[in-house]
């Protein structure tokens, strides 16, 4: 019996260490949303992303049905990169290459609606503030979350482009015309 009680406790000593790793990752502030409603909702860029000295491009496909948002990313020669699910609450990551394990996919979605998502910017979740600013060639948004400056938006007619402050990197997303059949 003392051996079965020290593999418990063995065990248990292991895990707690892993759930508090688990609580130190960051949550994203300005994610979460009240205003989130079903609807259907679809959209196709192709993404090209700038962090430090490195460069990389993927095809990015959005579909909403009902309460819940898909994000499937490939790159360009067809390799699936991820897959994530989004539900006004929280993010569900279904798969991702081993090379973006580490990659906070909470952000990744926030600044994604934010940049391209309609009703997220235009019913911002608590704590978060839109500034519009007009451009000579368009419009741009600057993102404020607990009155700290998080993002800024540029859209123009050819492409949309989001400068993440806190990381730093910067991302383009360049609409792709939707050529996916509806299959409902």
């Amino acid at each position: 019996m003392p051996n079965t009680w020290k593999k418990c406790a063995l065990t248990l000593l292991m895990l707690i260490p892993l759930s508090a790793c688990q609580q130190l990752l960051p949550k994203a502030q300005g994610l979460a949303t009240a205003q989130w409603t079903a609807q259907h909702y679809q959209r196709q860029d192709q993404v090209e992303v700038q962090w430090k000295e490195h460069s990389f491009s993927f095809l990015l496909y959005q579909e909403q049905k009902g309460k819940h948002l898909d994000f499937l990313a490939l790159s360009l020669t067809g390799q699936q990169l991820f897959k994530l699910h989004f539900d006004g609450q929280k993010v569900t990551v279904a798969q991702r290459i081993d090379a973006m394990k580490l990659l906070p996919f909470e952000f990744v979605v926030r600044d994604i609606l934010f940049a391209t998502y309609p009703q997220f910017i235009e019913q911002p979740p608590e704590h978060v503030q839109v500034n519009k600013l007009k451009t000579s060639n368009g419009f741009a948004q600057e993102i404020e979350i607990n009155q700290q400056k998080v993002l800024n938006i540029r859209h123009t007619t050819a492409q949309t482009d989001l400068e993440n402050l806190q990381v730093p990197y910067q991302m383009v997303f360049s609409e792709v015309v939707n050529t996916l059949e509806n299959n409902e």
